[in-house]
């Protein structure tokens, strides 16, 4: 209500003043030991990066395990799954699709000697050249990757992994072949100007369900299959996270103007 027209509105000014004080004086104090959070629910400030907000980040896992199921597929599950963990644990939505070759076995020959590729196949092709990061797991047969594998990487179309965050893995049944992923693995990503973590993971039969890598003394040996996936996964996570292929999503994208919605009713 409005102050009475002979009376000057500053004669109410002292009164408003002492009641917003004494308002103010009885509201009650944040705890001084409470942390501060950047949302009401404890969300971290990256959810409320403009460029994130929508946005679902994919990683996309293939694997050219022989095997249903494989120890390939098991280990490309697995640190798909670390990478989505550690980016959702950034705030940040993931999606996670496993492709296996071994399905595609007859569209990659098909392929890999000219003629076209299969519905299956190119949907393949297409969610690894869309994704945000990738993980590839092979077996080791020869002391390198399988024909499969690399049949797959050969009928790729050019540039589709370039600037692509990719994690490494490998699977065998000794830890002879180790160094598969740096002697093989790597070289191949390097030249397709993908962007290798510089972890990679490599398991052995023995591997799986082991506490320990190798039954070395236990100075040397390696950390146990789980850890090493998920210190992994976390590096991708990063990379993926700091990559420039994860673009802001476009909310005009899927715009439809009114004239085309009216000439469809039409």
């Amino acid at each position: 209500m409005s102050a009475p027209m002979d009376l000057p509105t500053q004669a109410f000014a002292p009164d408003l003043q002492a009641a917003e004080a004494a308002r103010l004086s009885a509201a009650p104090s944040p705890a001084p030991d409470r942390p501060l959070v950047a949302g009401e629910y404890g969300e971290s400030d990256d959810a409320y990066d403009h460029t994130q907000m929508g946005r679902l980040t994919r990683i996309v896992a293939v694997h050219a395990g022989l095997g249903t199921p494989s120890t390939s597929q098991m280990l490309a599950e697995r640190l798909a799954e670390s990478a989505r963990r550690s980016l959702e644990a950034d705030s940040r939505l993931t999606s996670v699709e496993v492709i296996a070759l071994r399905p595609l076995a007859g569209e990659i020959a098909l392929a890999s000697v000219g003629g076209p590729l299969g519905g299956e196949l190119q949907a393949a092709v297409d969610a690894l050249a869309q994704a945000d990061g990738v993980v590839l797991v092979t077996p080791v047969f020869q002391a390198s990757y399988t024909g499969l594998f690399k049949s797959f990487m050969d009928i790729l179309p050019d540039g589709a992994l370039v600037g692509m965050p990719v994690l490494m893995g490998a699977t065998a049944g000794t830890a002879r072949h180790s160094l598969v992923t740096e002697f093989a693995m790597r070289p191949l990503l390097t030249y397709l100007k993908a962007r290798p973590t510089t972890l990679a993971v490599f398991a052995a039969s023995e591997d799986f369900g082991a506490a320990w890598a190798s039954e070395a003394p236990s100075e040397q040996r390696e950390a146990p299959l789980g850890e090493r996936i998920e210190r992994a996964g976390a590096e991708l996570a990063q990379a993926v996270a700091s990559s420039r292929r994860q673009a802001p999503v476009d909310a005009m994208a899927d715009f439809t103007p009114m004239d085309a919605l009216l000439a469809k009713r039409g």
